[in-house]
């Protein structure tokens, strides 16, 4: 879920404790800080949020040994000259409230993004928000970060023409303007709809100018705007690299969440979903995670330079990849090294109403998360590809374990363990029990008693035998979450009952060997050896008895 960035009409005049923290959580990020006073790390606090998102700044609570407290900081003469003082000398304008918890007066400093120029501390250091520290840029990320912040983005220009509100889409408009609790609007106020969405700005003649994001966003066409603001999209026959035959070919344009859902459209139509049995159940498997493309194209539309116009997005579906080829070098200081810690956005104003909206999660999140995704399915990481005019992203259909192993270890999930503690897992349901020398095999140049150990303490394998004989299989407890296939059928056949009864809640004898294709008494057998070794528990008389989880209450439902 996004986080919205809070604004200074999100905060109550009076609010309790719980209230508080409620709002602002107590963990500090990018857009939020806490701070005793307005002390000499208030001062390096407000150039690094305007050269990054913003954000605010909460004076009056204090961190002792980690533990944070409302301590309080009443706005007094004082307090607001060093805050202004501080505010002018980095020349960043800031908005102030004041407010209460539980009695204890609080300042809230508002520190708006700060774009086409440079903001340094006073003694000259440029510093940027990264998590919830303020860290200095050095050397080539310097440079390049002054020479991209300097330079206007192009979805900052004014629109090339006047524009008829008709041309764009209010109800998208409106949408954002819920997401960051403001009225809605009608078409005949779409200019001022959009200064609070800080889509446009107020000229020293007093007219409103709409800005190239405001377009790209809410315009029915944006391309009227913006020539080249719409993605091409291709399926090519065979693997490449020369061109292949095209099958089919189109274009997404319009508002940028309707080319979106159009290019997400496209690559469903023509890349495989695939139907893999684990269990008792049928897991639909798409070739692709649906969250890694989906972070490969907003990261395409969000952060493309829309200054090269004429220039279209440009996706490529293969028989055995995906390419996403999005116009401009890499942004700021991000490099192809840097790119699953570091963020900056080229296009903020783009980024801030996407977030808004629900569309992007965390700054900086989204590439980690493709990688991770793809690690938690064993596929081939995505591959990143820097020109100075284009940035490629590659998603191959590579796997190093099948579709059944895929759909089991999709059973475990949101369990988020690492591709080798994966490789593992998958190598102790194949051999049923393994020992460090055949986990050596898959797994080269690992410390496997360093993983082994994590895994044992974690509850994922569970070690058999001693010395020279020590043996690793999967846990009782894994099994039941997931199940697994063994040579033994009654083990087979328990695993898959209690995967049953944990997806409906209840099962009968009755169900249970109509389920496995067995007589009464042989599924009888199973459930009270389950029900004996504390994994089911039995509720009701012999006659209506209905076996349940351990310790649940059951639930009366029929397995489809």
């Amino acid at each position: 879920m996004a986080r919205r960035q809070l604004q200074l009409a999100d905060i109550a005049d009076d609010l309790a404790a719980g209230q508080f923290w409620g709002l602002f959580g107590e963990v500090e990020h990018e857009t939020l800080d806490f701070k005793g006073g307005p002390g000499d790390s208030f001062k390096e606090l407000l150039p690094a949020m305007a050269m990054t998102d913003g954000g605010l700044v909460i004076l009056g609570v204090s961190d002792t040994d980690g533990v944070r407290e409302v301590i309080g900081c009443p706005l007094s003469q004082r307090v607001q000259d060093s805050i202004t003082r501080y505010a002018n000398q980095c020349d960043v304008p800031v908005e102030l409230k004041p407010f209460r918890v539980d009695g204890a007066e609080l300042i809230a400093v508002q520190v708006p993004q700060i774009g086409g120029r440079i903001v340094t501390t006073p003694d000259g250091r440029l510093l940027r928000r990264v998590g919830g520290d303020s860290q200095p840029l050095v050397g080539d990320a310097l440079a390049s970060f002054v020479r991209d912040r300097s330079r206007r983005s192009a979805e900052e220009e004014p629109l090339n023409r006047r524009f008829d509100p008709a041309e764009f889409d209010i109800d998208l408009v409106n949408a954002a303007l819920a997401r960051s609790r403001r009225p809605s609007a009608a078409e005949a106020d779409l200019h001022s709809a959009l200064v609070d969405l800080h889509l446009a700005e107020r000229a020293s003649s007093g007219d409103i100018e709409a800005t190239t994001a405001a377009a790209i966003l809410f315009a029915r066409d944006p391309r009227q705007f913006v020539a080249g603001a719409a993605v091409q999209l291709v399926r090519r026959t065979g693997t490449g690299p020369k061109t292949g035959p095209t099958s089919d070919r189109h274009e997404c344009w319009g508002p940028l969440e309707a080319v979106f859902g159009c290019c997400v459209e496209f690559i469903d139509k023509h890349t495989r979903t695939y139907e893999a049995v684990s269990g008792l159940f049928r897991e639909p498997i798409p070739e692709y995670p649906h969250a890694v493309v989906r972070e490969a194209l907003l990261n395409a539309l969000a952060h493309r330079d829309y200054g090269r116009v004429g220039t279209t997005i440009d996706v490529t579906v293969w028989d055995d990849r995906i390419e996403i080829r999005s116009p401009g070098p890499l942004a700021g200081h991000i490099t192809i090294d840097n790119m699953r810690l570091e963020h900056f956005s080229r296009n903020r104003r783009l980024m801030r109403t996407l977030r808004s909206l629900g569309l992007v999660e965390e700054y900086g999140e989204g590439v980690d998360r493709m990688f991770q995704e793809m690690e938690s399915r064993l596929m081939h990481p995505p591959e990143f590809t820097a020109t100075p005019d284009s940035l490629t992203v590659t998603l191959r259909s590579q796997f190093l374990i099948d579709l059944d192993e895929q759909a089991w270890l999709l059973a475990l999930d949101p369990w988020a363990g690492s591709a080798a503690q994966r490789r593992v897992l998958v190598e102790l349901r194949r051999r049923g029990e393994a020992a460090k020398r055949h986990l050596a095999d898959v797994l080269p140049n690992t410390d496997l008693d360093a993983l082994l150990d994590d895994m044992r303490l974690s509850g994922l394998v569970e070690r058999v035998g001693r010395a020279g004989g020590t043996q690793y299989r999967l846990s009782n407890d894994l099994i039941r979450r997931a199940g697994t296939p063994t040579g033994d059928k009654t083990l087979d056949r328990a695993t898959r009952l209690l995967q049953a009864i944990e997806h409906h809640g209840s099962i009968t004898t009755t169900e249970a060997a109509n389920l496995l294709g067995v007589d009464r008494a042989a599924a009888r057998k199973i459930l009270n050896d389950l029900t004996a070794a504390g994994q089911t528990q039995a509720v009701g008389n012999t006659r209506a008895r209905r076996y349940c989880p351990a310790a649940s209450p059951p639930r009366r439902t029929t397995p489809a």
